[in-house]
């Protein structure tokens, strides 16, 4: 039954990035409902879908627990936890380049977001009719409502740090991410933590957790490892049990008050997040209601970790330019070989000119219309079940080396049209149809025979009435929902933020800016036919910390106005107490689309009170030096932005 669709999606997931995986165990645990996966390598290319130059050192996942109750899936929740998520990451170092290695882990990573891709049946809406439309987003809302209902979630200690000793050698570094704990829970209508028997009508709740994520950059740091993405963690002589207690120890923790132990980008955040979903179908109720509470972001950047950025974005420039001419590139030095690294500079040039001009041949258009024709027909062939010889597979594989990801997709899917227009009016037997394509919209004669995804009639059936999905009730649902109806209500809460810029942070760690603000709301609504936003400021405040000595180190003051509301004096009984006014914000807007009363196509209201504004000439220039890159970056700069 479903069983069998869940293994085997996790399979494919966990095989891309767990090298000591086995299948066997996890198929076992998925059958019998609980599974237990311990102390899991992750594969030193699992990163390689950033096309990055960067290795995994040591990656490890302590464990992994999903209890899914198959007898009883309305009754008793899903349960995921995940423990122990340590990954340590450094860059490739150029010597290492290995042309044969690299095409092989640029085709693995092109194969397995095609394979990716088609799994889920990446479809746009323009090729949906309007009932599978309706079909597809009341699936959705089905699949969802029931996932909130029975999914509790667990993650705990999670640190992903990268180490880099290549970018700037005279100055070691190391960025990362922690992550204490995130969980997920159902909840009554009071958010207290309770079981859902059911999913009859009425509301779920559902609160989120998060607990100590942070964002760090530690500048001239000492490294766990080497810093050098060339050598195994054995190489660098990183023994296994302590560096899995160094990571657990370097984790921000949700009642630490001392953040010295490192350089934080993202001070550690702590918040909560509830999400309601109404089933009573009532138009005055929001059907998904979601409230973000945080108590305070704060970000933070100094100018050794600005330098030691652009390094870094020089080195990743380097790679992506060179990473087509590297196979041509003498082993030997320029000072050993002059004459070799000539050659190598003229072919680099020559090459790319001419495949400029030959991609304006008729030959080229004549090879593409070629390679077009021999792959439709052989991935056909291939869909079809029916048997390829030994020379139409090498053949098969030798184009689907060769061609760029967007020819594959492509072209693939004119094989689909003609396969579906082969099949138009022709008597087959009961087909089977993947739950992907099935919510994306796509017909059943689209056939993928031994695709161990694909989802027969028996568990769509059983899927269904696992979620309590009636395709006709949704569909009629749908088209009865008035324009006043609220789809989605997202409500955040911040209490208070800032934003620091840093100088000399190993010694005097001066704050030569410092903002701050408190009471920053947002209020998104989006109905059937309009969508409307609100955004809220209370206060903000701006220091100046560039002047020893300043007189005025507050350099932005809100001034305080009398609002309409209390310039009107109201009667008031004696025993009547008066409640205490509200604040009026210092910068409030409203945009909404499509109004309900129709005044407008578009409504924008902004509202800022006024400022006093101290300028003080030397704080401008230090901030704009702050971010002016010295001019041998700006090249790197300029090509990061045009990607």
């Amino acid at each position: 039954m479903l069983e069998g669709l869940v293994s085997n999606l996790l399979n494919r997931f966990l095989g891309m990035y767990v090298q000591n995986f086995d299948p066997k165990q996890l198929n076992v645990g998925i059958w019998s409902g609980d599974v237990k996966l311990r102390d899991l390598e992750l594969r030193r290319e699992a990163l390689d879908q950033l096309h990055l130059p960067i290795n995994v050192v040591e990656g490890h996942l302590g464990s992994l627990t999903l209890s899914i109750p198959w007898s009883n899936l309305r009754g008793k929740p899903v349960q995921v936890k995940i423990e122990d998520v340590y990954l340590l990451a450094a860059p490739r170092e150029d010597q290492d380049y290995n042309p044969e290695d690299q095409d092989k882990r640029d085709h693995a990573v092109k194969m397995e977001k095609l394979d990716s891709a088609e799994l889920l049946k990446e479809r746009s809406a323009e090729g949906m009719s309007q009932e599978e439309q309706q079909k597809n987003q009341s699936f959705t809302a089905s699949l969802v409502t029931a996932i909130v209902d029975n999914l509790q979630i667990s993650v705990k200690n999670v640190h992903i740090r990268y180490e880099d000793s290549i970018s700037d050698p005279g100055h070691p570094f190391a960025a990362g991410l922690t992550l204490q704990e995130l969980s997920a829970v159902s909840t009554d209508e009071n958010w207290k933590p309770t079981f859902i028997q059911s999913t009859a009508a009425g509301s779920t709740h559902k609160l989120a957790t998060l607990g100590a994520l942070a964002i760090y950059w530690d500048t001239d740091a000492k490294l766990l490892g080497s810093g050098k993405g060339s050598q195994t963690a054995e190489e660098q002589g990183i023994d296994h049990s302590t560096i899995i207690d160094k990571f657990r120890d370097m984790i921000a923790k949700k009642d630490d008050t001392d953040f010295g132990a490192h350089q934080y980008i993202l001070k550690p955040v702590t918040g909560r997040a509830g999400l309601e979903i109404d089933k009573t179908g009532k138009i005055d109720r929001p059907k998904m209601k979601a409230r973000l509470l945080f108590n305070e972001l704060g970000f933070v950047i100094d100018d050794d970790q600005y330098r030691d950025a652009l390094m870094l974005v020089d080195l990743f420039h380097y790679f992506i330019r060179h990473q087509e001419y590297r196979k041509f590139q003498p082993k030997s030095s320029p000072k050993e070989d002059p004459r070799a690294w000539l050659r190598f500079a003229t072919k680099s040039v020559h090459d790319k000119i001419h495949e400029r001009n030959r991609r304006w041949t008729w030959a080229y258009f004549k090879e593409r219309r070629d390679d077009r024709i021999k792959y439709i027909s052989l991935f056909k062939k291939k869909k079809k079940e029916e048997k390829l010889t030994p020379e139409e597979g090498t053949e098969l594989d030798q184009l689907e080396r060769k061609l760029s990801y967007e020819d594959l997709r492509f072209w693939r899917s004119l094989a689909r049209n003609q396969l579906r227009k082969e099949n138009v009016g022709v008597a087959k037997a009961p087909q089977k149809q993947t739950w992907s394509s099935w919510v994306w919209g796509s017909k059943k004669t689209e056939e993928h025979p031994g695709d161990e995804t694909q989802l027969t009639e028996e568990q769509r059936k059983e899927l269904y009435d696992a979620i309590d999905f009636d395709e006709k009730k949704q569909i009629a649902d749908a088209v009865d929902m008035p324009k006043e109806a609220i789809k989605l209500q997202v409500d955040m809460s911040l209490r208070e933020g800032s934003f620091t810029l840093k100088r000399d942070p190993h010694g005097k760690a001066i704050e030569m800016l410092q903002l701050v603000f408190q009471g920053f709301d947002t209020k998104f609504l989006q109905r059937t036919d309009s969508m409307l936003a609100e955004v809220s400021l209370e206060t903000m405040k701006l220091f100046d910390g560039t002047t020893e000595g300043n007189l005025f180190p507050q350099m932005l003051n809100i001034k305080q106005s009398i609002s309409d509301d209390k310039r009107i004096e109201e009667v008031k009984d004696d025993d009547e107490e008066d409640d205490e006014p509200a604040v009026d914000p210092f910068f409030a807007l409203t945009f909404e689309n499509n109004p309900l009363d129709g005044h407008a196509d578009t409504d924008l209201v902004v509202k800022l009170k006024g400022m006093e504004f101290v300028y003080n000439p030397k704080f401008v220039v230090e901030v704009a030096n702050f971010f002016k890159p010295p001019e041998r970056h700006m090249e790197s700069i300029g090509a990061l932005m045009e990607s």
